[in-house]
């Protein structure tokens, strides 16, 4: 009776270990690019992914990009947004997760997948055939660190071009007066400092931007 109870503890200690272990796995993740992002979520006691979301998901005539290069011709209507292009990595060593399928669809292949995390927020994946040694492809991924960055990006960029039209008017306005009344309206209403004050704040809209995509 010791022992039964012995097993299943042991059982009900592992499942649960396995489950934290791929929780510090799963969530999103960018491509080695920067302009896809896939989501990497559990099924039972494996981790599978698909992308959910791309910078560019359609192609030059404003389409859907689809899965061109599957060498299923029944597959190449497939979306690439949305596809699932991972399943059934199994944890096996501390960072170490195997035995999945990895679909590339910038190759139209598939491979044995493999998973090493690096730390945290990195990632590397890796394709074989046969062996894990007998590598075919390999990229690294960096963890989305904040889901909202993209939105928050998108507002900036917004903001930014709402400011660029106000300068713009600012301008106009002035630009057609004769000289002395630019002169005049310039010291009533302090627009040189309005404007470097504006001018100031675009800049630092700027930064954020850039550190952002650093």
């Amino acid at each position: 009776m010791k022992n039964i109870i012995l097993i299943y503890l042991f059982f009900a200690i592992s499942v649960f270990a396995l489950a934290q272990t791929n929780a510090d796995l799963v969530g999103e993740w960018y491509n080695a690019k920067d302009d896809i992002e896939m989501t990497l979520f559990k099924e039972g006691p494996m981790v599978s992914g698909k992308i959910t979301w791309m910078k560019l998901p359609n192609d030059k005539n404003g389409n859907p990009k689809i899965d061109l290069l599957n060498p299923d011709e029944s597959l190449r209507t497939n979306e690439i947004l949305g596809m699932m292009i991972m399943s059934n990595f199994s944890h096996i060593a501390a960072n170490i997760w195997d035995n999945g399928t990895l679909y590339v669809p910038e190759k139209g292949k598939s491979f044995s997948g493999i998973m090493r995390l690096k730390d945290d927020n990195t990632l590397n994946v890796r394709g074989y055939v046969g062996f894990s040694f007998f590598e075919r492809y390999s990229t690294t991924w960096t963890r989305v660190l904040d889901r909202y960055e993209l939105v928050g990006k998108l507002n900036l960029l917004s903001q930014l071009k709402e400011d660029l039209m106000v300068i713009i008017k600012l301008i106009e306005n002035i630009s057609l007066k004769p000289a002395e009344e630019i002169l005049q309206k310039i010291e009533k209403e302090n627009l040189l400092i309005k404007l470097q004050l504006d001018l100031s704040k675009l800049i630092k809209k700027i930064e954020t931007i850039k550190k952002a995509e650093s």
